[in-house]
């Protein structure tokens, strides 16, 4: 990539900084970390954002689940893309613009009384359309952490410590435990053994996470196949009628589709108001109230 005024780094202090860390979800809304950006503000009034992809984050996801952070060339595999003045259209495509005529209210609604737009995204955790990556805060130190208690609290990255009593910490009895061990190893949070006065090495995390990730893949084949095998037997006993359709008030449907399309409110919220918890069922409803099929 050629260097211009727009991707090459200002190398001064920042007076301000915010974080936020880019993550991927699936189709279960188990959520997996790629990387952050950064929003530095500077006493001369320029700023630029700092796209930094982590790595060995990416190299350990689930095939097919990744498809890039928009507007940078990640087969340049550099340790950090720079916006020099200029919004990425990451955020961009995520964040109202100050032109908007509710920009005001859309600030309100996360508690802001000035236009921040990165702000606003770290606040609502607002998931795009357009692809499957959210945004959420970083903290502004490392943190370390103590065992596994309340560890969904927290939004680890590689800068923070996780310590354990011993690897027989990561034992696991059913598949939810098993994702939840992959997401916490995938984060690539360092991880300190006490027994053993040490931290966790990189051939390990990658052999556990190999195992982990095969794992998982029988255990969603058998989930998958058990759930056929019984749909089979119910209908072999005219038991089976099909799944019935996910009733929702259409006044109701038709209002948080307003407010959902002009990011008033988050994918995640609108899910949660309308009691659905599948994203294909949540835009198919969608997707009717537009054509007036309800």
């Amino acid at each position: 990539m050629q260097h211009n005024e727009y991707n090459t780094p200002i190398n001064m202090r920042p007076y301000f900084r915010n974080i936020g860390l880019i993550k991927v979800y699936d189709r279960d809304n188990n959520t997996y970390l790629v990387g952050e950006i950064v929003f530095e503000r500077f006493d001369d009034q320029n700023y630029q954002y700092i796209i930094k992809p982590y790595w060995n984050c990416i190299d350990s996801l689930p095939k097919g689940l990744f498809q890039g952070i928009p507007g940078i060339n990640m087969d340049l595999r550099k340790e950090a893309y720079y916006r020099v003045n200029m919004t990425p259209s990451f955020i961009s495509m995520r964040t109202p613009s100050q032109s908007r005529e509710d920009v005001d209210n859309l600030m309100k609604s996360v508690g802001l009384d000035y236009y921040d737009r990165f702000e606003w995204l770290l606040r609502s955790e607002i998931k795009c359309g357009d692809d499957n990556l959210l945004v959420v805060r970083k903290s502004s130190k490392p943190q370390t952490i103590k065992g596994f208690e309340n560890i969904a609290e927290y939004n680890l990255s590689p800068d923070d410590i996780l310590s354990i009593d011993s690897l027989s910490d990561f034992q696991a009895t059913n598949a939810s435990i098993v994702r939840k061990i992959y997401q916490l190893l995938q984060s690539w949070v360092n991880i300190y053994i006490e027994s053993e006065n040490r931290y966790l090495q990189d051939n390990e995390r990658k052999a556990m996470l190999y195992l982990l990730r095969n794992i998982l893949v029988i255990m969603d084949r058998n989930i998958k196949t058990n759930r056929e095998n019984g749909r089979e037997q119910a209908k072999a006993l005219k038991h089976y009628r099909g799944r019935k359709p996910i009733k929702v008030d259409y006044h109701q449907l038709k209002q948080i589709l307003y407010e959902f399309e002009n990011n008033l409110i988050s994918e995640q919220e609108a899910m949660h108001r309308l009691s659905i918890n599948s994203r294909s069922t949540f835009y198919r409803k969608l997707k009717l109230v537009r054509n007036n099929c309800l």
